[in-house]
């Protein structure tokens, strides 16, 4: 937990708050060896992107391909220390009051276009979010309300009301700037052509995208950037070549043939594969004289969690009682076990179960497998055997069975092992569940639109301080945002009003876990496992000093070579 607290001064919650960032920052990356720059990276994504826009993206993969890549941060996170360096901001000050965040543009910084990128854009961008009519709003949500300032072409200020420990963090990398050039005079941005042909300022240029065929990107050799030492040994591929193969066990044997470089690997592919019948096929490391290696790198990052979602404005689970009873009706260690080989651990809280947001008490605490518990509790809260192994409840005044369809994302193979398993379990508790498998954007699509009575789903990419807002603040539900169980409770939206303005870490984390705590009890929807650090699968001719950085939860890809 000390190591944890001690990232405090790295996003710059030390006595120093006027700058963000350490003279010591990224020297990470500056310090990697020199780099071989060439060749051609392939990679695969599961699904045909919806868009190419950072503004109106809400797929991690996605945002994997734009943020940082096409689209440069402001300010560059080091993912060895959670510390940021200068990025296409060179300078960042930050009032005493932490309210005001001056931003000062590199000068040599253009787009793909060879036009600067000034203050006329990111002043573009800020009101291109706030538009209530882009597609914008767990952006919206997540980052939280702020006033934009333009002072010159190249300074600009943001200004928070009720700062907090990541109001710098979701700047430097949330706010990512679009190019005013590109969208000015358009009627509907939502349906705009450059939705899918971004202008970039980063150090690789979109060229094409065929669908269900591939992504591609081509390095821009004159990118402004390789004259900081941070950036100069990076992002070394000339071209990076992204299939679209939504299935997995595809994307696996293409992976073998060669034609994909690296590949992070799910748990299904990992146990069957490298643990099991391709056992031999892989080395032990790079330097093993296999033409293939993999590894689980467990990193610090937090871990990306699985749960089963509950629409909570669906009647049938309206009620926190059966949902606490469906809690004990799931066999998270046959989940962990039959699904994800082991690789898995036990979630028992949506901000990271290994992390100071997270009570000590909370894994003892945690729902365990027990139906005859589960099935007490259902007939507590007014369930009732018909007669038939089936439960039914009267609600609204007429007698409801209590049936349901699970949905889940058809290129996820251990989603659908979870489907099943629940699907049994509940199956013995007198509750029909019928699972359907949908295409990712079609899953995407009904849970934006409510359009699900259970679905299994995951979020990634978690934060050591993460904002609790954006999930589960009653407001994150309305506009599509990302409370997409539509979860309510009045005493959780005043304690995220809380710690949202809450400066000390100590109090902050105390606040967290109890945020955390009252939310695992509401269950709202069901929290599985996480999956730490990443799994990945790389061909022996990719080459690289080092594989990952402490908080690295993807493959760094832009650390390796050819050579």
């Amino acid at each position: 937990m000390l190591r944890l607290m001690l990232l405090s001064c790295a996003l710059g919650l030390s006595a120093n708050a006027d700058s963000l960032y350490s003279k010591y920052a990224g020297q990470s990356y500056a310090s990697l060896p020199t780099a071989q720059k060439g060749g051609t990276l392939y990679t695969r994504i599961l699904g045909n992107p919806k868009v190419l826009n950072p503004l109106t993206n809400k797929d991690l993969d996605v945002r994997n391909l734009l943020d940082g890549l096409v689209f440069a941060y402001l300010m560059h996170p080091d993912k060895e220390t959670m510390e940021y360096f200068p990025s296409l901001a060179e300078k960042l000050d930050v009032s005493k009051d932490r309210k005001v965040y001056t931003y000062t543009l590199r000068k040599e910084a253009v787009w793909e276009d060879g036009t600067p990128v000034t203050t006329d854009d990111v002043e573009f961008t800020y009101n291109t979010m706030w538009d209530e009519k882009v597609d914008c709003a767990p952006k919206r949500a997540f980052i939280g309300p702020f006033k934009f300032e333009k002072v010159d072409k190249q300074t600009f200020k943001f200004t928070v009301e009720n700062p907090n420990v990541n109001t710098a963090m979701n700047f430097n990398e949330d706010v990512i700037i679009i190019q005013k050039k590109q969208y000015e005079g358009v009627t509907n941005f939502n349906a705009s052509k450059g939705i899918m042909n971004p202008i970039g300022n980063g150090p690789y240029k979109f060229k094409t995208f065929s669908r269900d065929q591939k992504i591609e990107f081509e390095r821009n050799k004159d990118w402004w950037g390789y004259k900081l030492p941070q950036f100069k040994n990076l992002f070394n591929f000339d071209n990076i070549v992204v299939r679209v193969i939504p299935d997995p066990a595809l994307g696996y044997e293409r992976f073998i043939k060669g034609e994909i470089d690296v590949i992070e690997m799910n748990a299904e592919m990992f146990g069957t594969k490298v643990k099991g019948v391709d056992k031999d096929k892989f080395g032990r490391g790079p330097n093993a004289g296999k033409p293939v290696w993999a590894e689980h790198f467990k990193t610090d990052a937090p871990a990306p969690w699985t749960l089963i979602g509950w629409n909570n404005r669906n009647p049938m689970f309206a009620s926190k009682k059966t949902r606490q009873a469906l809690a004990q009706l799931i066999d998270y260690n046959e989940i962990i076990s039959k699904a994800y080989y082991d690789e898995a651990t036990r979630c028992v809280s949506p901000f990271g179960s290994g992390t100071p947001n997270t009570a000590p008490d909370m894994k003892a605490k945690a729902f365990k497998f027990d139906i005859a518990k589960g099935i007490k509790a259902l007939k507590d809260d007014g369930w009732k055997d018909n007669g038939a192994n089936q439960l039914v409840k009267t609600i609204g005044g007429k007698e409801v069975p209590f049936e349901f369809t699970l949905k889940y994302n058809s290129e996820n193979i251990m989603r659908s092992k979870i489907a099943q398993i629940v699907k049994e379990n509940f199956k013995k508790a007198g509750i029909n569940v019928k699972v359907q498998a949908l295409e990712w954007n079609t899953l995407t699509t009904d849970v934006d639109n409510r359009n699900y009575e259970a679905m299994v789903f995951g979020w990634g990419k978690g934060s050591i301080y993460p904002d609790p807002n954006q999930l589960w603040h009653t407001k994150s539900f309305e506009n599509k945002g990302s409370n997409l169980t539509g979860y309510s409770n009045p005493e959780v939206d005043k304690l995220i009003g809380d710690v949202l303005k809450e400066m000390n870490l100590k109090k902050r984390f105390k606040l967290m876990q109890k945020i955390g705590a009252m939310i695992y009890d509401d269950q709202p929807n069901a929290f599985v496992l996480e999956m730490p650090g990443f799994m990945v699968g790389v061909q022996s001719k990719i080459k690289s000093k080092k594989w990952y950085m402490k908080y690295d939860d993807a493959p760094p890809h832009w650390m390796f070579t050819a050579q």
